[in-house]
């Protein structure tokens, strides 16, 4: 399914809603549809991750590293050891620790953005990212890492949440 099939069924809604006299929320459909003009022949997938991305860039004002088509190469996940993805990684954690006691930063933010980076990375670059953030001792998992700098930045929004009252 693509975006134009999106706005062809858009617009199916539109017609009847203005018939029944719901003009505004017709004509807001129709606006709608327009603004996916330039995305019509992507496909929803690729549309929903293109809205990730803007949402990230609106919260943050930073564009995320954008990932190739699903590729065998994609799948795999990064070039082992990228250090500009690496480093663009490590900046992430640390502008979302910076955030976290932003009421914009949900839980489910801080959860969101720690999955991406479990499946966009390796073990060994996770481990890698965990102590560039400051996470020290003997971590030997992703998971340990991951729920480590999850714990952190779930504490600092707790602890901001309490002292505010």
């Amino acid at each position: 399914m693509n975006v134009s099939d999106l706005q062809q069924f858009l617009r199916s809604l539109s017609r009847p809603l203005s018939d029944a006299g719901a003009k505004k929320a017709a004509d807001d459909l129709e606006r709608a549809c327009a603004g996916l003009e330039p995305f019509r022949d992507l496909n929803v997938a690729q549309f929903a991750d293109f809205l990730a991305n803007a949402e990230v860039y609106a919260r943050t004002g930073v564009v995320p590293a954008t990932r190739p088509a699903r590729s065998s190469a994609a799948k795999a996940g990064t070039k082992a050891g990228d250090p500009q993805a690496l480093a663009a990684a490590v900046d992430s954690v640390r502008a979302l620790y910076d955030r976290v006691t932003s009421p914009e930063v949900t839980y489910a933010t801080i959860e969101a953005e720690l999955k991406r980076l479990e499946k966009r990375f390796k073990k060994d670059e996770i481990l890698q990212i965990a102590r560039e953030f400051g996470i020290g001792g003997t971590l030997k998992a992703k998971g340990a890492a991951l729920e480590e700098m999850r714990r952190r930045m779930r504490e600092r929004k707790e602890s901001f949440e309490r002292t505010r009252f």
